[in-house]
Parts: structure tokens; sequence; C-alpha cells
């Protein structure tokens, strides 16, 4: 007979692995690279700055996003060519803008999420119809186009872009140069991509390209748009920065005016968010060379609850593009906010796993409340998924593992207000 192991969820809000190691992620030489890194296995995937020129989001509710490519590398101190978005101020194809009219227009990815970009920056917040590069039509359930924009390229070449349509799964699109030459129209279809963030498009293909690596990333290292401050000009201005922005479903808090050595995750568990720009670029500043925040560290919770607190070293600049921080694995964390307040238990056995999995919990709840039964993969993929009703006291669930890989898995609890992490599976 199997013995159930019963432990507290609130004893995963401490640290459980103390394990300290190193990390350099690069651009290249003259920032001409993007990269891609995931933390639990150091895996770093690199593109071409150039690689593509536009990106498309996923197609689910709320996530029409479109994405300009704002990465632009240095040659020889002088920055190279960016892919440059600007409204047209127009929904008719038809008609030839002047780019010199539109200097004022032009348009940023955000830098706070990953579910809108550049195309989306028009959009009236105020409604949930408004994608900005078009209207959700309830009768026909699609978004249709609505707004024309200019794009300039790398090589100098204007094109004018309409988004038609995003269709299901499927977006439609066409471009043309400013006097309607070479009109060319391309679909995408966002669920041949299953797994990745987004669908990215280069012109110079009319295709789209391989950019993200596979099972997912935890940080976007490259050159991106940022608002910073001009002491001359006594006001914000978008700039170019190098930095790193968090992947989807990351999240990160700041630790600032801290030692690296003592800081302690509990005290900032509660301040972790999920905009892109915590890291960001700040963590470095150049005076006669570069030099680093020695005081600030990062705590980065990626999306099967694993907890790293990372510390930069060494920034290179332009020379190698290459950035080092010191990590340190604090193992599987909770997202409870208050574990005296939620005191669950649970019991996952056999571990390792044989046919099925059982996992046993006893819940404080005084009131019933769904939630979905998870387990994921080490890199971050769902590979099992149940709707459960949580009711107050204890109950079994069996969890089918028979085309499970061989490997650790994370199950947790995902309820509308938070995710519980239950605890690792072996498989």
């Amino acid at each position: 007979m199997n013995k159930i192991v019963t432990f507290s969820i609130g004893v995963l809000l401490t640290v459980t692995v103390q394990a300290q190691d190193y990390q350099s992620v690069s651009t290249g030489a003259g920032y001409q690279k993007q990269s891609f890194s995931r933390l639990a296995d150091d895996a770093e995937f690199q593109v071409s700055n150039t690689a593509w020129d536009i990106a498309f989001t996923d197609s689910g509710e709320q996530e029409a996003g479109i994405f300009v490519n704002e990465s632009s590398g240095s040659s020889m101190g002088q920055p190279l060519p960016e892919v440059l978005l600007f409204d047209a101020l127009t929904d008719d194809f038809n008609e030839q803008p002047d780019p010199a009219l539109l200097l004022d227009y032009r348009l940023y990815n955000s830098e706070q999420t990953w579910s809108f970009g550049a195309f989306n920056e028009v959009r009236d917040p105020g409604n949930d119809l408004d994608f900005g590069w078009g209207i959700f039509d309830e009768q026909n359930a699609q978004i249709v186009g609505t707004r024309v924009y200019v794009i300039k390229r790398r090589n100098g070449q204007y094109l004018k872009i309409k988004i038609e349509s995003l269709t299901g799964d499927v977006y439609t699109f066409k471009y043309a140069g400013l006097d309607g030459s070479n009109e060319t129209t391309a679909t995408i279809d966002k669920s041949t991509y299953e797994g990745k963030l987004m669908a990215y498009f280069s012109f110079d293909s009319g295709t789209t390209v391989e950019v993200e690596p596979e099972g997912g990333f935890d940080l976007f290292y490259g050159r991106y748009v940022a608002s910073v401050y001009d002491p001359g000009l006594e006001l914000d201005v978008p700039y170019n920065v190098t930095g790193i922005l968090s992947g989807p479903g990351v999240q990160v808090a700041e630790a600032d005016g801290v030692d690296p050595e003592t800081v302690d995750y509990t005290d900032y568990q509660d301040s972790l968010r999920s905009e892109l720009d915590i890291i960001g670029h700040d963590w470095k500043f150049f005076g006669n060379s570069w030099s680093l925040d020695a005081d600030r560290v990062f705590f980065v919770k990626t999306t099967v609850g694993h907890a790293w607190k990372i510390h930069f070293i060494e920034f290179e600049g332009s020379t190698s593009g290459t950035a080092i921080f010191e990590k340190t694995d604090l193992g599987l964390v909770s997202t409870i906010p208050s574990p005296s307040a939620n005191s669950w238990e649970a019991g996952i056995f056999p571990n390792p796993v044989q046919d099925d999995l059982t996992v046993a919990l006893d819940i404080p709840f005084e009131t019933a409340k769904n939630a979905q039964l998870e387990a994921i993969d080490i890199q971050g993929r769902t590979i099992f998924n149940q709707q459960v009703s949580l009711k107050p006291g204890f109950q079994v669930y069996q969890l089918p593992t028979s085309s499970w890989a061989p490997g650790i898995y994370v199950l947790r609890m995902v309820l509308e207000e938070q995710v519980i992490t239950l605890g690792k599976a072996v498989k």
C-alpha cells in the first residue's frame, strides 16, 4: 500500500534550492542579434535582427496583437536602419500615402504586454471590440481591418499594409508599394505555430520564419524602443535600448538597494509583476564605460512556478553584446499571498509515477471553487489539464500518465485569482 505524504503548501513559499550558477546572454557584436533564453537549462536561441519584420500573436480572446521588429544594431558606433511603422491616417488601401506627412504618427510596440503591439496602439482602450488595426464584428465572429499603415523597411523601401481580417486562427493581410505596385496578399494560420508566442513574417522572403526556440523562453534580450527621459528636452523620448523583456507568463520583482547575497525572495514575492520591462535596460548605465547597479537583483518566477534570483555582474556593450548574470535557483514556489489563510495540504503518489498518478488534497475553502488541475513539463508545456470543482475537505484525483514521456512534471491548481503549485512528480 502506498503511503500518502502530505505537506503544507505554505512550505513551498520558502527557498527549497540554493544552487548558484552563471548564465550569459548575447546580442552579438554591434547588438545585431535577438536572444531568447531559458533559466532552467541555460538554453539560448539567437536570430538576426533582420530575420523578421512584423509578428502576429495568438488569436484567442483579446489576443490579436501585431508587432513590428524594433531591433536595430549598430556599426562603427552608428545605429543601423530600423523598421518603422506609421499610421497612414486612412482606411482606404487605394490611397497613396505621403511618408513626409506621417513623421509625427510613428507607432511603437508596448513595453508592458505581449497582447498588443504597434499595430494595436491606436485602439480605443475603452472599447473591447477595438484592436487598433481592426474592429471585432460580433455577427460574423471576426476582426475586420479598418486601418492602413505605412512601413519603412531597413533598405529604405516604403510599403503600405492593411490587416484585412482575423477569422478563427487565420490572419489575412495585403501590402504593396505606396503607389499600389506589386500588391501581395498573405495569410498566416496561427494554429500551425502552437506553443509559440507569435508567428514572424519577413517581407524579404514573403513568408513566416522561425524565430522563437522550441520549448518557449523566459527572457528576451535584445534591442527595443523604450521611453527614456531626455534631460535636455526635459521629457521622455523614444529611444532604442538594449535590455531584457520577460517572456509570456513570466513574473518579475525588482529588489533595489539590497545586498545581493542576503536579500530574501519572500520579502518581494508580493511585488511580482507581469509587465515585460521590469528588468528592462536600466540595470546598467554608461559613464566613461559601462557600469552595473551592484545593489540591484531581480526575482524571476517562470510559468511552471519556478523562482530564480538573478544579479547582473557584467555587460560588455556593443563589443560583444554579452551580459552575464549570477542566478540562484530558489526552486518551486507558491503564489499564495498569505499561507496562513490557505493551509492547503497535498499528497502526490506514487512518485516516481507508474501508471496513474494520484493527487490527494485537503482544502480549507468554505465554499466550492472551480479550478483547473494541470501537469506541466520542465519546458513549460501543459501536458494534462482537467477542470475540477474544489470542495472543503479531503478529495482525490487520478491522472493518467501512460502518454507522458520520462521526466519531471509540476502539478498545480489554477484558480481564478491564483495559481497554487502542488509539487513535483517524476515519470
